[in-house]
């Protein structure tokens, strides 16, 4: 693969998310698109991702520029999009990784990545990105809060940035500090316990070091509702804008796991194998889950926590033995230590 020219930073466009995906005009057609990368070479100012873990759906390269400690560019080249979600957690460590931007610049996708360390100062790191506007599947629902301080009777966030395959309307509210409260319907309508099979995703939106999760839906009263909660790096409630996803019968590889008492039990998974998947515990908000038969080469492996916070989960790394794929995850407190709460852990690989 060839090294292509340096890029000139992201247009003025790509500041916050651009143009719409769904909620369209009848009619409208949207060209679906999906790109993912392994950040693997954190200091590198400019550089292709050729490692095999990276995915271009118009079939180009994808290039990360590094302007600054702890700024990343990904650009997916020739993918420019419409609308979407993109997603991206930190890699290998503790590091708490944010999404500043996503949208199309000079034909390319360019999602811009911010990293810390669990302190909050920028910090050259590994990282995993994702973006698509993809709109199949019978539960996909995704959506950028633009409003960090939401009313408590609720908002409806921008078009441009949100689908639900039920035709629903999205409303995002807060019920406090970094208290937000999400009806999607793709969500609510298998949230009688099909939605552990699926992939719940949240990422905070800006350039500081916040980390965000979502409730276990089966704790509460209204299960329909997604409860989302953002800390900074000392546990404390913040506000702040977020990306949200969720998708089942779409990730082929999915799995959620109870951890009670360090004896992580399945509760729902989906694998290409048939065969169900199991976890084990490594050390103290450490965990390697393993799903037999699914072993691919490359592909993109992704985790998060559904469980009371402050905490979140980063991938560990992923790799294929005997044909089973394994991947491992960490999971940390404010200021990086490792957790042992009960706690659900909801793992995700995209092929």
């Amino acid at each position: 693969m060839a090294i292509v020219a340096a890029l000139a930073p992201a247009a003025a466009a790509a500041h916050t998310p651009t143009t719409a995906t769904a909620n369209l005009p009848v009619g409208t057609n949207v060209a679906p698109i999906e790109g993912y990368v392994w950040g693997w070479q954190p200091a590198n100012p400019n550089y292709i991702a050729a490692t095999g873990y990276e995915y271009n759906s118009a079939g180009g390269a994808v290039q990360i520029l590094r302007p600054a400690v702890g700024t990343y560019q990904v650009r997916f080249l020739g993918m420019a999009g419409t609308g979407g979600i993109a997603h991206v957690s930190a890699y290998g460590d503790s590091n708490i990784c944010t999404v500043s931007s996503w949208g199309p610049s000079l034909g390319h996708e360019v999602v811009n990545v911010r990293c810390f360390t669990p302190a909050g100062a920028a910090v050259d790191g590994r990282f995993v990105a994702h973006v698509t506007n993809r709109a199949d599947g019978t539960s996909r629902g995704y959506l950028w809060s633009s409003d960090p301080t939401p009313p408590a009777a609720g908002y409806t966030p921008p078009a441009t940035w949100s689908y639900d395959s039920t035709g629903q309307a999205i409303v995002v509210s807060s019920s406090g500090a970094g208290h937000y409260e999400v009806e999607l319907g793709a969500f609510a309508q298998d949230s009688a316990g099909q939605w552990a099979s699926g992939v719940l995703r949240v990422t905070a939106y800006g350039n500081t070091a916040v980390a965000c999760q979502i409730f276990d839906p089966t704790l509460f009263g209204d299960p329909d509702v997604l409860r989302v909660r953002c800390y900074d790096t000392a546990g404390l409630a913040t506000n702040t804008k977020f990306a949200l996803s969720y998708t089942r019968d779409v990730v082929p590889v999915s799995a959620t796991f109870d951890n009670h008492n360090m004896v992580p039990a399945l509760v729902g998974w989906s694998s290409p194998s048939g065969v169900a998947p199991t976890a084990a515990v490594l050390g103290v908000g450490d965990y390697l889950v393993s799903f037999p038969g699914a072993g691919v080469a490359g592909g993109h492996a992704f985790a998060g926590l559904v469980a009371t916070p402050p905490f979140y989960c980063n991938i560990q790394y992923w790799t294929v033995s005997l044909g089973a794929l394994n991947v491992r995850v960490r999971c940390y407190q404010p200021g990086g230590g490792a957790p042992n709460p009960a706690m659900l852990i909801n793992v995700g690989f995209l092929t």
